[in-house]
């Protein structure tokens, strides 16, 4: 018996029939070569049939992405949504992944399956790694050929170029200086392509604290992504626990087996961040806090003064609705 979200996954996948995958990308000369998240170089590539030719091809789709039901860079349809976090690191844990400085030209290996695998492939930025923050689209050159995502070419292998920027500024990764790229065409049934890691060597290696982490959403987003969060999660709750059974856990280790990516492992150190205002700073730190809190207090905050505030209020409100929801989850007596 298949759960509610692998038949929902199934349908998705019989939509998307045609692909181009990215074998590598080389950036400085002598480094190692990055590879797409998730391509598996077991595969055959002399065949444009679904299976086993398209398995490892990325689908990248915006309204995926804005639905979370994905990442940005998607999906294959062999191992479903890609972490990306996940996928770096382990890249960087089997030394595969290429160097770049500020202005490279990296030269991008796409396989284009079948006909829907075809340029003109856009390729774009994520500087921290893995925030989903597409900070710029970059410049490429040497183009699969095609249009619309469209051509007669298979079983073809071609070159693009993809340039980085002259601010390159990669921050990400536990190195401190990764950067996700990710390609994709326009087809479509698609679009196809991937994402792959690059590593800066020219650029000091950022050592990230909370508080210099500026990535944020919009309320409005907020308040969308948490509704459809909040309907989603029984079916997700009941698709996880029948994952756990002994049926399916035997189909994850033939779908594994199957899938043939070897992952390398390494151990990750531990490190203590080192912040201001720690130790003998520390009662500075807290009147600091305490006064900005006081400043913070007004007609848009939410002390006693910003409870009169009706924004306040509503958000208030809306806040008691969320929790209401959450024990109607844990007690149908509510």
């Amino acid at each position: 018996m298949f759960s509610r979200s692998f038949l929902c996954t199934a349908a998705l996948l019989s939509l998307a029939n045609a692909h181009g995958v990215i074998l590598a990308a080389q950036g400085v000369a002598g480094s190692p070569a990055s590879v797409g998240f998730q391509v598996d170089p077991d595969l055959a590539r002399n065949c444009t049939g679904i299976s086993p030719c398209q398995q490892d091809t990325t689908i990248i789709r915006d309204a995926e992405i804005a639905a979370n039901t994905v990442n940005e860079c998607g999906r294959t349809e062999l191992s479903g949504n890609i972490d990306v976090g996940e996928n770096t690191e382990n890249a960087l844990a089997a030394k595969a992944v290429t160097s770049v400085n500020k202005g490279t030209s990296m030269t991008v290996t796409i396989h284009q399956v079948n006909a829907d695998g075809a340029g003109p492939y856009s390729c774009d930025l994520d500087q921290t790694s893995n925030s989903g923050v597409i900070s710029q689209n970059l410049t490429v050159t040497n183009n699969v050929p095609g249009v619309n995502g469209l051509s007669q070419a298979k079983t073809t292998d071609f070159n693009i170029t993809v340039a980085m920027p002259a601010d390159l500024a990669c921050t990400g990764g536990s190195t401190g200086n990764i950067c996700t790229v990710r390609c994709r065409n326009n087809a479509v049934a698609g679009p196809f392509g991937g994402c792959f890691a690059v590593q800066q060597a020219d650029v000091k290696p950022a050592a990230n604290s909370a508080a210099q982490i500026n990535t944020s959403q919009s309320k409005s987003a907020v308040d969308a992504q948490v509704k459809e969060n909040q309907a989603d999660l029984p079916a997700a709750i009941a698709a996880n626990q029948e994952q756990g059974t002994a049926v399916q856990l035997k189909a994850l280790s033939s779908a594994d087996a199957l899938g043939g990516v070897s992952v390398t492992t390494k151990a990750s150190p531990t490190q203590s961040l080192a912040l201001d205002n720690v130790g003998s700073n520390a009662a500075a730190a807290v009147a600091t806090s305490s006064v900005a809190a006081k400043a913070g207090s007004g007609s848009a905050g939410t002390g006693k003064k910003g409870a009169k505030d009706p924004a306040a209020a509503k958000n208030k409100q809306r806040r008691d609705m969320n929790l209401k929801w959450a024990r109607r989850s844990l007690d149908g007596s509510i």
